[in-house]
């Protein structure tokens, strides 16, 4: 079982990260629009912040795109994300800015009412008579999976308003796939997040994130 980068190839998957990135940047950016919403904005006020240790936000996911590995379709399930602040203000002295290491653990089972698609062979193992026999397909699998993510990323966080934060999240996330009829594996993604967190009390708001390799909606307590 070795740790492999994953390459997926799979246009429909690139045509669905268009159509949802599309899509939430503009509600995303409606949200930025509404000047009464941020009347009170201290984007512009560098510190004027949440002054916390660390960040606890269980949450709830949905993998909308094919997943990292030979796996197709989309998946549900839950994890919870830790994240630690390192600079308090960021990377733009003039704005309100704070980064973060983010970790977590993230869990989704992704099903499928199709048959195993065919691929091409990944193992061979010698038969009767020396023939060779595929005992394991290498292709796309529309066949159930379980995955466990582990992400790692740089949070840079926007505070906006007293009300309403924004941040985006680049980094790795190392994953572990078993699907039906195939053994367990480990491979490495890349991710990219973006999300934004209402805060409805001084140590708690609620969080979504949107982005690869999945989508998630929790609460963030600022502890």
């Amino acid at each position: 079982m070795g740790l492999t980068p994953a390459i997926d190839g799979r246009s429909g998957s690139h045509a669905k990260w268009r159509t949802y990135t599309l899509a939430m940047s503009t509600a995303f950016g409606l949200v930025l629009l509404n000047g009464n919403a941020f009347a009170q904005s201290t984007i512009r006020q560098p510190g004027e912040h949440p002054n916390y240790a660390v960040e606890l936000e269980p949450h709830l996911l949905w993998g909308p795109f094919d997943p990292p590995g030979d796996t197709i379709g989309t998946g549900i399930g839950a994890g919870l994300r830790v994240t630690i602040p390192i600079v308090k203000n960021g990377f733009i002295q003039t704005i309100n800015n704070s980064i973060g290491i983010s970790f977590g653990f993230d869990w989704l089972h992704y099903s499928s009412g199709h048959d195993v698609a065919v691929g091409y062979c990944g193992r061979w193992i010698v038969g009767p008579n020396n023939t060779r026999i595929c005992a394991q397909l290498a292709g796309p699998s529309d066949a159930a999976a379980n995955y466990v993510f582990l992400p790692v990323a740089m949070q840079w966080n926007f505070w906006l308003h007293p009300k309403f934060s924004a941040f985006g999240e680049p980094g790795l996330v190392i994953y572990h796939r078993k699907a039906d009829y195939e053994d367990a594996g480990l491979g490495l993604a890349p991710m990219f997040d973006i999300g934004g967190r209402w805060h409805f009390s001084d140590i708690a708001a609620l969080t979504f994130r949107f982005g690869y390799p999945t989508f998630s909606l929790g609460v963030s307590f600022l502890l």
